[in-house]
């Protein structure tokens, strides 16, 4: 029988999953883009899915909590759709951020390149592996995944993003950064078990050959050096444009944390009634109940890296990490521009950390 008759009778189902499927690029290309940075090692998912369901109820939609049985949003409202979470990296948040897209992932802040040339061991020094900073890696930007959104690609202009971060008071940008010593840990043992070379090898030598100490100071902190100075440069130079943000504090408070960072990429203080919700919607046993409602992961990589909540550090390389290891971390970040107030012991933190400056 032909494809044709098959497909009228109504025998065969995949037409319409295939049209769901298919690329559909936005019309105008994204001039705005406000940007949630992390750095490799450090938990992206968690923004992903707590803004995505932030956005959903938003809109009047309902989340059914896989756990508890409780409909979160309008009970009549539309069901969120895993399927349409695949990481982006750009969320279609038009009711979250002054733009209709939001990035959550890995980059140097933008507008930093326009100024580098005067940081020259930034320009000298590589990072340590590749998706360190998405919107300078050579990619297809003409074709930029966003999640949830009426189009699966949109035409992104580098230049024109570099350009807003010094014009545009709505360009906007958040960096969340972990404790160095973790996300060295975290990408140490990440990078050894991959496939890749471009991951598992570095200098030419097998990353299992090398100690840690070696990769955290020749590679590691200065990669996280040059994220963390494009924010903090940022910061300086237009200021109000950036908030850098210590990951201990999203820990802790995470519905309070997430509504600054929301409130800051707005640029007005607002109410966010619903946040408590969607961040208690993300949380890891109720991601790990939708996955097993699924049958599948709904992060592929997220399952084969430490937790977040996890001593990375103390777990694999417990034998490596002298005492001193933190103070001579310390000094080398301070020697390459980092400011090592964002590194104080935090008051009354119950999270405690190696690397803090007393």
């Amino acid at each position: 029988m032909a494809l044709s008759d098959l497909l009228k009778d109504g025998r065969l189902r995949l037409m319409p999953r295939m049209r769901r499927a298919a690329p559909r690029q936005a019309r105008q290309a994204a001039r705005i883009i406000p940007v949630i940075g992390c750095i490799p090692g450090s938990e992206v998912w968690f923004f992903r899915f707590a803004l995505a369901f932030l956005a959903h109820l938003g809109h009047g939609g309902q989340i059914v909590d896989r756990l508890s049985g409780r409909v979160v949003g309008n009970a009549a409202g539309r069901p969120f759709n895993f399927d349409h979470l695949t990481g982006g990296p750009l969320l279609w948040a038009p009711n979250l951020s002054a733009s209709d897209h939001l990035f959550i992932g890995h980059t140097v802040c933008p507008g930093f390149n326009k100024i580098a040339a005067g940081f020259p061991w930034w320009q000298d020094a590589r990072f340590c592996a590749p998706g360190f900073d998405y919107f300078h890696e050579g990619l297809d930007y003409t074709q930029v995944p966003v999640d949830m959104a009426p189009h699966t690609t949109v035409p992104v202009s580098v230049k024109g993003l570099d350009g807003a971060a010094w014009a545009e008071p709505s360009q906007r940008a958040v960096l969340v950064y972990p404790d160095p010593l973790d996300q060295a840990a975290c990408c140490f043992n990440f990078c050894r078990q991959h496939f890749a070379p471009a991951y598992n090898t570095l200098d030419g030598r097998r990353l299992a050959d090398w100690t840690f100490r070696d990769y955290l100071f020749l590679h590691a902190l200065p990669s996280y050096a040059k994220v963390f100075l494009s924010y903090q440069v940022m910061s300086t130079q237009v200021p109000g444009s950036v908030s850098i943000v210590p990951h201990w504090r999203l820990l802790e408070r995470p519905a309070e944390t997430l509504a600054s960072m929301l409130s800051h990429l707005t640029g007005r203080p607002r109410n966010w009634p619903m946040i408590e919700d969607a961040v208690d919607l993300a949380r890891r046993e109720h991601l790990a109940a939708v996955e097993l409602e699924l049958g599948r992961p709904l992060d592929g990589t997220r399952r084969r890296r430490p937790s977040r909540n996890r001593d990375v550090r103390g777990e694999i390389f417990r034998e490596e990490l002298e005492p001193d290891l933190g103070r001579e971390a310390l000094e080398l970040l301070a020697s390459l521009g980092v400011d090592l107030r964002y590194f104080a012991a935090p008051s009354g933190s119950a999270t405690s950390s190696r690397l803090s400056v007393a």
